[in-house]
């Protein structure tokens, strides 16, 4: 395998709500335009339609919203109330939650491209029966933080690649779970990279990066792909997690990203 970034993924939609605004049409078409896999946060309506929301009510990313489905969670609303309502930024009118069928077809008329699900709260045999109904399982990646849903999912649609994300106080601990059950189901593990407080060394998140070295290693036995999601990040610190060998990224800033990632990689071509 050459030495590139691979299967890097556009955070809440494609844009993660600082590019472009999250979990619209418009940031998924950009995440797919700039090569990523865009992430969908999964809902469902009170009438049964899977949505791509990150949360639970629109209040946070809807634009003048009418006071009937403000503070109301969308598992109350109807896909009409929704359908009705725009989200996203004033220079960018017109965007609408989207949903999880309209995301399929694109998968289908664009077969190279990837996109993450990123599972929130619907029922998992419904989501299953959605993407075998288009079609659409080897596009997709499954993302929970819960490694035996991941292992169902697998089970339910077993041509999906599955991705068990670790985040908070304890990643060491869950992972050393994974490794000792040998990562069944899981194809990929993502390690989210929390700030520090104390930066020495020039390093700035709280994972120790002889332990993100060692995860590589151990994970990459059972040919399982270590992401890391570095919640914040300036061109060293990038280049301070590309030097230890991670080569699968998810990012809120994917235009930044791939700058930095290909003035790494050109630099490297050049000596």
């Amino acid at each position: 395998m050459k030495d590139q970034i691979i299967l890097w993924e556009a955070h809440r939609g494609g844009g993660g709500g600082f590019e472009m605004p999250e979990s619209c049409p418009l940031s998924f078409e950009y995440g797919w335009l700039l090569g990523g896999r865009p992430e969908a946060d999964v809902n469902m309506t009170r009438d049964g339609v899977i949505i791509s929301i990150h949360d639970p009510t629109l209040d946070r990313t809807g634009r003048n919203l009418p006071d009937e489905v403000k503070g109301v969670p969308v598992s109350e609303l109807t896909y009409e109330q929704i359908r009705r309502c725009e989200i996203g930024w004033d220079e960018y009118p017109g965007q609408r939650v989207p949903t999880m069928a309209e995301l399929f077809t694109r998968l289908q008329e664009y077969p190279d491209r990837h996109m993450i699900i990123d599972y929130k709260r619907v029922p998992l045999e419904l989501l299953a029966d959605l993407i075998r109904e288009y079609g659409v399982g080897p596009q997709i990646t499954f993302a929970c933080c819960d490694r035996q849903m991941c292992r169902r999912m697998k089970d339910l649609v077993p041509e999906i690649r599955t991705k068990n994300w670790l985040g908070l106080d304890t990643i060491m601990d869950q992972f050393a779970v994974l490794k000792e059950e040998r990562f069944e189901g899981i194809t990929e593990v993502q390690l989210h990279l929390y700030d520090q407080e104390d930066r020495r060394f020039g390093w700035r998140y709280h994972l120790p990066p002889d332990f993100v070295r060692r995860a590589l290693a151990e994970a990459g036995e059972y040919d399982v792909l270590v992401q890391a999601l570095p919640w914040q990040f300036e061109p060293e610190d990038l280049v301070a997690v590309l030097d230890l060998g991670v080569r699968s990224f998810a990012v809120d800033f994917p235009n930044k990203f791939l700058k930095v990632c290909a003035a790494y990689f050109a630099r490297q071509w050049c000596e």
